[in-house]
């Protein structure tokens, strides 16, 4: 089940305070802020940390926020958390996905893994029309490739090298 940006708000509060809860640092909860970032067309989220005064920053990708799942989502959010909890309980020399924060995100009950699934297609890549490949294996075109294209650059597929022009591409 997908939802909108604007109706997620109390489920993005309701997962932070779930991890701080289970790492034992609720008192971190009014210390967060939740920023939404248009210019985040390959991460889904990422934390930031001060230590003094303490607080936190979680920015998200609504464009990323808009395709992924329930449970992508709610473990996103819990990924971001455990980075401020990590860095809240051991400072911010340790590693961004070391031990403190793959303790942090046992401690939720989350697998702790770095990296989200979702496909790309249509935000950071677009596809060829006219490939030749198979579906699987379309040839696309990344972000910075097209603004390229925009501004009269001349562009060839790097998969298959067929001549790309912007009529080409699928939006």
């Amino acid at each position: 089940m997908k939802q909108n940006v604007g109706s997620s708000t109390q489920h993005i509060h309701d997962w932070i305070g779930f991890a701080l809860d289970r790492n034992e640092v609720n008192y971190l909860s009014n210390m967060i802020r939740v920023r939404w970032n248009k210019q985040f067309v390959r991460r889904f989220a990422d934390a930031g940390y001060i230590a003094v005064p303490p607080r936190g920053i979680i920015r998200i990708s609504p464009l990323i926020w808009e395709r992924a799942l329930e449970t992508e989502r709610r473990e996103t959010i819990i990924h971001e958390a455990c980075h401020i909890v990590a860095f809240h309980l051991y400072g911010t020399e340790i590693k961004p996905h070391g031990v403190e924060w793959r303790q942090a995100m046992v401690n939720c009950g989350v697998e702790p893994i770095r990296c989200h699934d979702i496909p790309l297609i249509g935000i950071n890549r677009f596809h060829v029309q006219d490939c030749p490949k198979a579906e699987a294996d379309r040839c696309y075109v990344s972000r910075n490739k097209l603004a390229g294209l925009k501004r009269g650059q001349l562009l060839h597929c790097s998969i298959c090298g067929m001549r790309v022009d912007q009529e080409s591409i699928e939006f």
